[in-house]
């Protein structure tokens, strides 16, 4: 056996010393990861089925925001007409329409006629009357001028419409009030000029799960304006998307005066959820365009502890909830959730 000098001694002792070190420094850097990993941690929930229970209880929802239904009980009156007299008499005749036709203290010329398809009706003394696209006002002048002086001195003439046929709009969705003692969806007369909000008055106001958007479907083809347009069916310019919750709010733009064969759709409320830490956890109204920092902010914003770049959606992807990083700027789809974990640094 060959003895090592003193020289080759002491340069395997120094060899194993940087070894030794390399595998300490090595042992310290991973420590450190799993250090700072373990410093972010998720709240320990089951997050969808947290979800899931608020949205079957409304457990947490955000209280500091009213229903639509509610908001357009107490508002809603604001902005409907005052005189349905003077509407009635703007209102524009056409086929299929049922009048009542009375000449004052001439009780054998009250007639009730219905309109043709071809948009007219006859009338004792005068014969054929075109009435198609006359208001109701016009109609009674223009029967008091071919009265007068031939038959009747100075007839008064008053025409009223005994049912309204002639045009239509459609309510789908979820409209009948808060309680469900309107009318709810269906077919509604148009009699005159019709904004938004009185229609949706007429089939009781928006339920408790109606959401703050509506959506008018408006078609350009006169074919397809005897039967409600199915959402899905609509074709490009036909989609008109309104905020019921602006309009009662006072914008104008919002509260748009509806046409013959529009079908106003009033969909459920969506919501997202936000867990972790933020200020109010909780289940929020999703409106359109809402992006990852609203929708925390929405909540009250980030906590001390939050950890701001480690946000993460959980969203449901082909059946399955997946977990992706968030950035503030993305947009969030309905029913995701924001969870916002704890850091300690």
């Amino acid at each position: 056996m060959r003895l090592l000098t003193l020289g080759k001694m002491k340069k395997a002792i120094n060899h194993t010393k940087r070894s030794s070190s390399f595998f300490i420094n090595i042992f310290i850097i991973l420590s450190f990861i799993s250090l700072m990993t373990s410093c972010v941690s998720y709240p320990d929930i089951p997050e969808a089925k947290k979800a899931g229970e608020d949205k079957k209880t409304n457990h947490n929802f955000n209280k500091n925001e009213e229903r639509i239904a509610e908001v357009f009980e107490k508002k809603a009156k604001v902005f409907l007409p005052p005189h349905e007299f003077n509407k009635a008499k703007d209102y524009q005749i056409g086929p299929e329409d049922v009048l009542l036709i009375q000449v004052w203290d001439h009780n054998d010329l009250t007639r009730t006629v219905t309109v043709s398809r071809e948009g007219e009706f006859s009338y004792p003394l005068i014969g054929k009357l075109i009435a198609d696209e006359m208001t109701v006002h016009e109609l009674e002048k223009s029967i008091e001028a071919k009265l007068a002086g031939r038959f009747i001195i100075n007839p008064q003439v008053t025409v009223s419409v005994k049912k309204y046929k002639s045009k239509r709009i459609y309510v789908m969705g979820e409209v009948g009030g808060p309680y469900g003692r309107g009318q709810g969806p269906g077919v509604y007369p148009l009699t005159g000029q019709t904004t938004l909000l009185e229609v949706i008055s007429r089939a009781g106001g928006p339920t408790r799960d109606a959401g703050n958007e509506i959506v008018v479907v408006r078609p350009r083809n006169n074919i397809r304006r005897g039967n409600p347009v199915p959402l899905e069916n609509a074709g490009e310019g036909e989609v008109i998307t309104l905020n019921l919750r602006k309009s009662l709010e006072g914008d104008i733009s919002q509260n748009i005066t509806l046409k013959h064969g529009d079908t106003i759709y009033v969909p459920k409320a969506e919501f997202y959820y936000v867990y972790g830490e933020v200020k109010r956890e909780g289940r929020y109204k999703l409106e359109k365009g809402t992006t990852v920092l609203k929708g925390i902010t929405m909540a009250g914003g980030f906590t001390d502890k939050a950890a701001k770049k480690k946000v993460r959606l959980l969203r449901e992807k082909k059946g399955q909830k997946v977990k992706i990083h968030a950035r503030m700027t993305d947009l969030i789809n309905s029913e995701d959730i924001i969870m916002v974990p704890e850091s300690f640094f």
